[in-house]
């Protein structure tokens, strides 16, 4: 294992910050494997998460069993991490800019399409390190202007030339689920097998360049301007992975989750079969991202659900009530569609109009930019 540290340079004299990333190499031709967590950093089940998978790995290496290079990031936002306000993290958006730190990445087809015209050539298997090595050499030149863009710059540094990228998330009540792009639907099955996710939900294009989607939509774009003229593999799988809620943190979890990632690793051959059990769980439903759709709040006041994540609910059904506590009104809040209540927000103190979940259904309600920010 080797552990290699980039700086950060530092918007202001003396605030320098730093970025460690663990990498496993591989002596027989496996699939390279990134793993992130933290990015938003006021989200720690993942970050515990790959401490756990760390101390794996390292068994793993001792073991001979690593079959292809993996590159571990356990903390992929300490700009983030130091955001504190009033006692409480803010690590989801740049203070300084208010950009939420897992948007803007830089779109890598726009950064080599053209440079790539003269380079191409009828192989798929050529293509792929090709535009690889294009990636790499755009974002060596690329000089970011803040803090924020040069941690954009560096994880993509490490990841962009992966086979697999999984970013590691949690949200505020949730069951496990992930997010993940359309085209590579058997690699989705896999990683809901091993991990126990509850729910994928899948989208070529979701908008806002989030992470994950940094590494698939390139692919896809590059595919689409060279159609008919040169094969563009689909290289990359790309997942965000959802750990439950803020709160489900514990090592017991953690501990289990670090050995189903482990059963993925071996699943996809960046380690030997024997290094991890085969998958476990049953395939997750795929439903479509924009057909999650939100829940608000009909007043403001005091939030109750009367359902919880992971349950299923059926169109017009009363999912939760908001209470205004000065007129004692007590008004429904309605599913909007029927399907999987996956997630709810934290507070249960609520503003009208102000979201408070989310409903996972089979048919297409939204449209345009998916990701809520």
């Amino acid at each position: 294992m080797r552990r290699e540290t980039r700086p950060l340079r530092g918007d202001s004299p003396g605030a320098g910050r730093s970025l460690t990333a663990y990498h496993y190499e591989g002596r027989r031709g496996g699939p390279r494997v990134y793993l992130q967590a933290g990015l938003h950093a006021d989200e720690m089940p993942g970050v515990l998460i790959l401490q756990h998978l760390l101390d794996l790995l390292d068994r793993a290496e001792a073991a001979g069993q690593i079959a292809g290079d993996i590159c571990v990031v356990p903390m992929a936002n300490p700009i983030g991490l130091a955001q504190w306000q009033n006692g409480r993290p803010q690590g989801r958006f740049d203070a300084d800019t208010a950009k939420n730190f897992n948007r803007f990445y830089p779109e890598l087809d726009r950064l080599v399409g053209d440079d790539l015209e003269a380079n191409l050539t009828p192989s798929a298997d050529e293509n792929r390190a090709i535009i690889r090595a294009a990636f790499r050499a755009a974002l060596d030149r690329a000089e970011g202007k803040t803090d924020g863009e040069d941690l954009r710059l560096q994880l993509l540094r490490w990841s962009c030339d992966a086979d697999y990228v999984l970013d590691l998330h949690c949200d505020h009540h949730a069951v496990l689920h992930l997010y993940a792009s359309t085209v590579r639907p058997d690699d989705t099955s896999r990683l809901c097998r091993s991990v126990g996710a509850k729910l994928a939900l899948v989208q070529a294009v979701s908008g806002g360049n989030a992470f994950d989607e940094a590494h698939t939509v390139p692919w896809l774009r590059l595919a689409e301007r060279f159609a008919g003229r040169y094969p563009i593999p689909m290289a990359c799988f790309s997942s965000t992975l959802e750990y439950r809620g803020q709160f489900d943190v514990s090592d017991d979890l953690a501990a289990a989750d670090a050995r189903n990632l482990m059963t993925f690793l071996a699943a996809i051959g960046t380690l030997a079969a024997d290094a991890a059990p085969r998958p476990a769980f049953a395939d997750a439903p795929h439903l479509p991202l924009g057909g999650a759709a939100e829940v608000f709040a009909p007043l403001g006041g005091v939030l109750s659900w009367t359902r919880a994540p992971g349950d299923q609910v059926t169109v017009g059904e009363v999912i939760a009530h908001v209470t205004d506590p000065v007129t004692r009104d007590r008004v429904p809040v309605i599913s909007p569609v029927g399907g999987m209540l996956f997630r709810q927000e934290l507070w249960r103190a609520v503003l009208r109009g102000q979201g408070l979940g989310h409903v996972a259904g089979t048919e297409i309600v939204r449209e345009g930019e998916l990701l809520s920010d």
